[in-house]
């Protein structure tokens, strides 16, 4: 018995390191590892909450949009699209000295594990401006456009409601100098 296991040993080995290859081979022929960029993938920011209740507001700088980068099995990896992609943005532990939030990716296309493909975000973090939040009250102006046609005249004005509370970061709420509705 031990005769024959050893007999023509090397063809053996040199068989199996044949087949091994070959697998190898047609495995990458039939779906060999590819990589895309995926673009325009939007960035969910979620606990926007622990911010307002807080007494704080923000605005997105840069990174709303991000692009992607994933690798893979060509099978898996030309068929996800901007869509099948979740960004978020976790602003639970964000403090007012924070300008950059971290960006998780994440395919949540049926069929495709993440074992399966590498993702990774080409910008990692969204960069926010937060300041206090702040509200006013603004009368409502009325500014009329253009001229009444003839035989017409206009008659009194009358807005409903007359003011309007507008609620956002201290910089952009201290910008608006007026609140007008064009007629």
């Amino acid at each position: 018995m031990k005769e024959k296991l050893l007999n023509n040993l090397s063809l053996k080995i040199l068989s199996a390191v044949c087949a091994i290859i070959i697998w190898i081979i047609i495995v990458n022929v039939y779906d060999p590892s590819t990589s895309v960029t995926v673009s325009g993938v939007e960035v969910q920011l979620v606990n926007t909450e622990s911010l307002t209740e807080k007494e704080y507001a923000y605005d997105v700088v840069d990174g709303s949009k991000i692009s992607v980068y994933i690798s893979g099995p060509r099978s898996i990896v030309t068929d996800i699209k901007a869509k099948d992609i979740v960004a978020t943005a976790d602003l639970s532990n964000v403090t007012v000295f924070s300008d950059y939030v971290d960006i998780d990716v994440k395919v949540v296309k049926d069929g495709v594990s993440a074992s399966s493909i590498e993702i990774a975000p080409k910008t990692t973090a969204i960069r926010l401006k937060i300041e206090n939040r702040v509200t006013k009250t603004f009368n409502i102006d009325t500014e009329l456009v253009g001229t009444p046609a003839d035989g017409y005249v206009i008659g009194g004005q009358q807005i409903s409601p007359s003011s309007v509370k507008v609620t956002g970061t201290s910089s952009v709420v201290d910008s608006i100098s007026s609140v007008k509705v064009f007629i």
